[in-house]
């Protein structure tokens, strides 16, 4: 296959314990039936548009080993982070939506349902994890495929934390930053903030904001119907002291610091700690492929027995319901879900969780720590799923306006509760 690439939480523990307990209309009956046979002569063009670049070099070999199943399919795949969504609402309203299309679980059902051809029939997804499916679920129906279970937090190196004299892992902001300094005077740079990311940043506040447990559907359903600011859930407070910890302790220029830089910097050794997840270990061991690591629990606040892990199958193929090449598509994912290849696929060449019931566990440290946490931690869900259409990004980019100190922490929080405002009022 060619591919052209341009690179511009009790459900959690069910989930991974189901994984390893385990290692219509007219069109879609016709999409069905065509899934298993096709038209394997005529030449087919798939449109595949997603994020996560640092999954560029596995979609290549995936494509590779598809094309050479399947002669007459090219897939291209555009990848593109920086503006991924407000991309995608282009090509969607300009008539040009592509066939396949990545976007996040749970409110992105609500956004995208319109667009999304419904899986719910399909009988590849059996061979998917019952609790993956409830994030691309709405009102009965499958608009998605959960492609991965990921985790994220603050990666730390384990050897330079016993060099430094860390016995226990921090799960406060005063133990992290009594870490940092312990690093600090080590001469070694405690934090690798990759803050150029806006992705980053959100990831920094959506910890703090999943810290406010309950029923989160409620606590946001009272946000967006305007019932409660974001800034009424005491919580929110929490994210600029962890802010202001990390970038004292920074390497230097962390606005201007993109993903692949901080990597760099953890994987050589020259920084203790990466916030980032369970996507980043491929593209660490690339440059150290013997580097031992593992997550902090991750703080965030004073109360130690909140630190704990983000988990959630949030990565989510959506296939456009008016594809010309439905049936294509669909084959496409049937091979993904039940051939050999499929399979191992996410587990050995992306190197993460997969949703697929008989699939292997992947040989990644970062993903046997997440299995640790499940069973023996404490895990948050991704509760960023619960924001309105667009607010992840726009978080992220107020949140790198406070970093840069062009906010201060009042108006940040004014933007924070306007911008939230703003959004849920226009997606009634």
């Amino acid at each position: 296959m060619k591919i052209n690439r341009v690179l511009s939480t009790a459900t959690a523990v069910t989930l991974v314990a189901a994984l390893i307990a385990g290692c219509g209309s007219n069109t879609a009956d016709e999409a069905k039936n065509g899934a298993a046979s096709g038209d394997s002569s005529k030449p087919v063009t798939l449109e595949l548009f997603q994020y996560s670049p640092e999954m560029a070099d596995a979609m290549h070999q995936l494509a590779d080993q598809y094309h050479k199943e399947n002669p007459n399919v090219t897939i291209n795949v555009t990848i593109n982070q920086d503006n991924y969504f407000p991309l995608l609402k282009t090509k969607i309203n300009s008539g040009n939506t592509p066939d396949i299309f990545m976007t996040g679980a749970y409110n992105d059902n609500v956004t995208y349902q319109d667009y999304s051809y419904d899986l719910t029939n399909e009988p590849f997804m059996k061979n998917i994890v019952d609790t993956a499916k409830t994030g691309v679920t709405l009102n009965g129906k499958q608009l998605g495929y959960p492609l991965i279970l990921q985790s994220y937090s603050f990666i730390y190196n384990k050897k330079l934390f016993a060099d430094a004299g860390i016995t226990e892992l921090p799960k406060t902001y005063a133990e992290l930053e009594a870490a940092a300094k312990k690093l600090q005077d080590k001469g070694i740079t405690p934090f690798a903030n990759a803050y150029k990311e806006w992705w980053v940043m959100e990831q920094t506040l959506t910890p703090v904001m999943a810290s406010t447990g309950g029923n989160y559907q409620q606590t946001f359903a009272d946000v967006n119907s305007g019932k409660k600011k974001l800034s009424d859930l005491k919580e929110l407070s929490n994210v600029f002291p962890l802010l202001d910890l990390t970038l004292k302790y920074s390497n230097p220029k962390p606005l201007e610091t993109d993903f692949n830089s901080s990597v760099a910097l953890f994987a050589q050794g020259k920084a203790a700690i990466l916030h980032n997840g369970s996507w980043a270990e491929d593209s660490i061991r690339k440059i150290d492929p013997k580097i031992d690591m593992g997550y902090l629990p991750h703080p965030v606040g004073d109360d130690a027995s909140k630190a704990g892990l983000m988990v959630d199958s949030n990565v989510v193929y959506r296939i456009n319901k008016d594809s010309k090449n439905l049936k294509e598509v669909l084959k496409f994912f049937e091979w993904l879900t039940t051939s050999d290849y499929g399979k191992k696929f996410v587990p050995n060449v992306v190197k993460q969780i997969s949703t697929i019931k008989d699939a292997p566990f992947p040989d990644a440290q970062l993903a046997k720590e997440t299995n640790d946490y499940l069973k023996n931690g404490k895990t948050y869900p991704w509760v960023k799923g619960y924001y309105p259409d667009g607010y992840e990004q726009q978080a992220g980019q107020i949140l790198q306006q406070y970093a840069g100190q062009v906010l201060n922490k009042e108006q940040t929080i004014d933007q924070l509760n306007s911008t939230w405002a703003k959004l849920a009022a226009a997606a009634k």
